[in-house]
């Protein structure tokens, strides 16, 4: 830790944790375990975790991350999306039925979430598939809200277990291995070696 050359410490599992909070609380609400008014609680997380993700995001960027630091500032617009979504439904300031427009910003952020999965080939395995999942959640619950398609909705959903279990496993693994200075949790070789200047960057 001591030869670290960035400004900051590597802030990504911080940003991840408020994701996995976010949500380990949306995936009840989707697949109909909780009420769906409890979905309000997403309000509070979306406000904190806008906050998290907003500021891990620019200290990513500051450390030269540029695909970490602007895949944090994009969760963290998702969050305040949710955030003041939530809390405009229950006001009246915004149309209880928004999934003509959630859809398409949904299934943009999985298709660029596709095209960034490919550079997550150069790293550890876990992160892969944590955008893996991340991609089929984007993609089906944006489509989903276009169609109406139940079965969309039950693969968004469902997925969503998958995301918060790679996360909670990049975060523990990524601190507690930085903390030893040895590997505590294995995070996965990549499955393509990155070139001298990827490694740099």
């Amino acid at each position: 830790m001591s030869q670290n050359n960035h400004p900051f410490a590597n802030p990504g599992p911080a940003g991840l944790m408020v994701l996995a909070f976010y949500l380990g609380a949306l995936w009840p609400v989707l697949t109909g375990m909780a009420h769906h008014e409890l979905a309000s609680v997403l309000i509070a997380l979306g406000l904190a975790g806008g906050l998290v993700q907003m500021t891990a995001g620019i200290i990513e960027l500051r450390n030269g991350s540029i695909m970490g630091g602007n895949i944090l500032l994009a969760f963290s617009a998702f969050m305040w999306l949710g955030c003041i979504e939530w809390l405009g439904k229950m006001l009246g300031f915004i149309p209880h039925n928004t999934a003509a427009v959630d859809g398409w910003v949904f299934t943009i952020m999985g298709i660029l979430m596709c095209g960034f999965t490919i550079g997550h080939l150069l790293t550890p395995k876990v992160m892969f598939w944590f955008m893996i999942f991340t991609d089929i959640f984007f993609l089906s619950a944006g489509i989903f809200f276009l169609t109406g398609s139940k079965l969309l909705l039950l693969i968004a959903g469902w997925v969503l277990p998958l995301v918060v279990v790679t996360i909670i496993w990049s975060v523990l693994g990524t601190v507690l291995n930085s903390v030893f200075g040895k590997t505590i949790i294995p995070l996965g070789k990549p499955y393509r070696t990155p070139t001298s200047k990827a490694r740099k960057e």
